[in-house]
């Protein structure tokens, strides 16, 4: 038995996805001792501002209500490939956002050796 299948369904199964709106930002490669610099100097920082709701993942969107602040010249000097990202903080964990699309870059929880 042949089935006839309409023109548009077929089309509509072999063409591509459009690309998403907001491809995500390239997540940051940091080594282990980049990721401690990082949290060391923001979360032993009592005047840093923390977060009570915000994202949680990488890829997200920070909405705007969010505060982002630039990362310390000191974090930038010791880890220039953090430089031009901003962060903010919640709970224990400093998030690493790319200002160009306000999506987080990278997560960077505190740990029990920190």
């Amino acid at each position: 038995m042949l089935v006839a299948i309409p023109a548009a369904i077929a089309l509509a199964q072999t063409q591509p996805a459009p690309p998403s709106e907001h491809p995500p930002s390239p997540r940051l490669t940091l080594t282990t001792q980049d990721e401690y610099t990082i949290r060391e100097v923001i979360l032993t920082d009592a005047s840093i501002p923390r977060q009570n709701s915000a994202p949680e993942n990488i890829g997200d969107a920070v909405p705007q209500n969010i505060r982002l602040s630039p990362l310390p010249p000191e974090i930038v000097q010791k880890v220039p490939k953090a430089k031009g990202h901003e962060f903010f903080v919640k709970d224990d964990a400093v998030f690493l956002v790319s200002p160009s699309d306000r999506r987080i870059a990278d997560v960077l929880r505190k740990k029990p050796s920190d």
